[in-house]
């Protein structure tokens, strides 16, 4: 009989194992999860960023272009002709 008690004990031993094991398991998940949210939204922030920075460089070439030399103005004139076929381009899109 008592051996038999020692294989119910052994095997509430393992499930109390397998339980402490699922909850570490699960905690380092949510950390995972907690953290894999947060660079995200660092993510999130740095293309902020760098959107930012690219309309402030588009915003001071426009002010170069105009207020520049004629070979500035030459390539801010091929830059905005590139611009308007990119929108022809997204307007034959949606008309579509």
């Amino acid at each position: 009989m008592s051996t038999a008690t020692d294989k119910v004990q052994n095997i509430q031993n393992q499930v109390h194992r397998l339980v402490d094991i699922y909850r570490e398991t699960k905690n380092e998940l949510d950390e995972k999860t907690n953290e894999l949210i947060r660079l995200a939204e660092l993510i999130k922030g740095e293309q902020k960023k760098y959107s930012d920075l690219n309309s402030q460089i588009e915003q001071l070439r426009l002010i170069i272009a105009f207020d520049g030399n004629q070979k500035d103005r030459s390539v801010m004139k091929s830059q905005l002709n590139e611009w308007v076929k990119e929108i022809n381009k997204c307007l034959a899109i949606l008309n579509v």
